[in-house]
């Protein structure tokens, strides 16, 4: 097309958009003139009159007038458009231009003198229809911006909204500046398959969100923008996150770059969590601390993801760092409210990370070690403390020091496997550990179900170390030097569970300890259960019928041994 049918339509859509003006405005002006002019006593007959003359109410004028300048509006950005097709100018000054012509809707949608909340929204939704189209033409269609700098733009955005509605707290602008940059950012992230920036960008609102929740302002903004850079950030791990899986339509990023941003999203929301619970006293919400969980289980999955496992003693560090923090929050700052939340909140991801850390940073032997000290420290601390929550975390450093230690498949092989092993150090070490919390934790004097649990975890695992190191000790008596038979295997392990119910039930009557009565009868039902699996399909005559003997004759003492217990008590 010639250049000067281009000037051509240029100049005839510029005499029409000037034209609907100037009809505009004098129907707005005729309707002001109309309704200074009616007599004040008279209402009525005035609206009357208007009507049967078939003439529109003067708020129907103010809402046709409202639209009118929003069509306008979308009108000249469709201008600015014609002009940077034209090619008459540099292609940087038209889109300068519409940035500008969009924030200009923006900042007249939160004009103190603007009284109608219509056209705060109508004037509000016209800058959002403005900026967010043109910003993607600019980047995915023409290519005129790259995506960091409509990163940055998608923030200014959400920041100039934001801005405008500080003093006057207006909420309509303050929602179409954030929302606006969210959905333009997550829309951009997918068309132009570049996440690092929008990530940023998103990360960047999160932070405005988050400072303005603190001062008071727009609360309910946090969740969407949050849920906005959750999914942001997951995008990033999963796409990205695998150097030697990413598709070729994206671009590989840096280790570091990817860290910072995961790191980012923890530590925006950590902060805030800080300031409003500690600081400020303000009650923790649930979805504040759903969110607090999301910010540390996605940088946890990441730097295992990125690193491929290398980072996990450096994420273990954090961690036990993190865990030392919450500990001196709960048992520091709030010791004094333990009926509060946060208490339990702070307590509860202070044993969290202190367990996630130990197993990430340290080795195995110092690890088992570590966690049966916690135990141990934990569980008398928590009952001179009275401190129901401390107690808790030694029954989890225990089940911790358990695992680590390879108490728990030892114990297995030997009261259920074929090939039972010989006795190791450290599954002794967390059996001794398991027994001296069970010492401990038998002094507390709740009676509640939690207070009953708390008895009876560490009584259970001991009991478990304790019968396999009885196993092991009768198989080196009568193993002659070779290991036993089946049958007489299972013989064994039916002496040890049947003295170990025999004991536990004489100890339950005997210091009033009813978990301990209940694991008596607890063992005695599996001994059932292992004379029908074990006894029964490996047994001899003569094995089952010592089995049976042993057993039923256990059946009989252990009430009488209740009995007893309670008369020595």
């Amino acid at each position: 097309m010639p250049p000067g049918d281009d000037s051509s339509r240029l100049e005839q859509l510029t005499t029409r958009v000037e034209e609907l003006e100037r009809r505009l405005s004098a129907l707005e002006h005729a309707s002001r003139i109309r309704t200074s002019d009616e007599e004040p006593a008279e209402p009525s007959a005035a609206g009357d009159r208007g009507a049967r003359a078939g003439m529109p109410a003067p708020a129907q004028l103010s809402v046709f007038s409202i639209f009118g300048r929003a069509v306008l509006g979308i009108a000249g950005a469709y201008l600015l458009r014609a002009v940077a097709e034209s090619g008459s100018l540099p292609q940087w000054i038209p889109v300068a231009l519409a940035v500008v012509y969009s924030a200009a809707w923006l900042v007249w949608a939160a004009r103190p003198s603007e009284k109608s909340g219509l056209a705060r929204h109508v004037y509000g939704i016209t800058a959002a229809l403005i900026f967010s189209p043109m910003l993607w033409e600019v980047t995915v269609r023409f290519g005129i911006l790259e995506p960091p700098v409509a990163a940055t733009l998608v923030t200014l955005f959400a920041l100039l909204g934001m801005a405008l509605a500080w003093r006057s707290t207006i909420t309509s602008v303050v929602w179409v500046g954030m929302l606006t940059g969210v959905i333009t950012a997550l829309v951009l992230m997918a068309a132009t398959r570049t996440l690092v920036p929008f990530s940023w960008a998103l990360l960047a609102m999160a932070i405005l969100s988050e400072v303005a929740a603190v001062r008071g302002r727009w609360p309910i903004l946090r969740p969407v923008v949050a849920a906005a850079a959750d999914f942001a950030i997951v995008a990033l791990i999963i796409i990205l996150g695998d150097s030697a899986a990413i598709p070729s339509e994206y671009r590989a990023v840096g280790e570091g770059v990817m860290i910072a941003l995961v790191a980012g999203l923890f530590a925006i929301y950590a902060v805030s969590l800080t300031v409003r619970s500690l600081i400020l006293r303000l009650k923790l919400r649930r979805w504040e601390a759903a969110q607090f969980g999301v910010s540390v289980l996605v940088p946890g999955w990441a730097v295992v993801r990125v690193t491929n496992g290398a980072g996990s003693s450096a994420l273990g560090a954090c961690c036990l760092v993190a865990g030392a923090l919450c500990y001196v929050g709960a048992y520091g700052l709030l010791a004094r409210h333990r009926e509060r939340p946060d208490f339990g909140f702070y307590a509860t991801w202070g044993v969290v990370f202190v367990m996630a850390g130990s197993f990430l940073a340290l080795p195995k032997l110092p690890l088992a070690i570590w966690l049966c000290v916690a135990a141990v420290l934990a569980m008398e601390l928590g009952l001179r403390a009275r401190s129901t929550a401390l107690i808790f975390h030694g029954v989890a450093f225990l089940v911790g020091a358990v695992v680590a230690s390879g108490l728990a498949g030892y114990a297995g092989r030997a009261l259920a496997g074929a090939d039972p092993a010989g006795p190791q150090p450290l599954p002794i070490v967390a059996t001794g550990a398991a027994l001296l919390c069970a010492g401990i934790v038998l002094r507390h004097t709740g009676e509640g179900p939690v207070d009953r649990f708390l008895r009876l975890m560490p009584a259970i695992l001991a009991v478990y170390g304790i019968a396999a190191f009885g196993v092991s000790m009768l198989i080196g008596l009568v193993g002659r030097g070779a290991g036993p038979t089946l049958p007489e295997l299972a013989v064994i392990r039916t002496v040890v569970t049947c003295v170990a119910a025999l004991l536990l039930a004489f100890a339950g009557a005997r210091w009033k300890r009813l978990e301990l009565v209940w694991m008596a009868y607890g063992i005695a039902v599996l001994g059932s259960v292992k004379l029908a699996f074990e006894d029964m399909r490996f047994g001899s005559t003569q094995s089952l019928a010592a089995s049976l003997l042993i057993y039923g004759a256990v059946l009989i003492l252990i009430p009488r041994l209740v009995r007893a217990g309670k008369r020595w008590a």
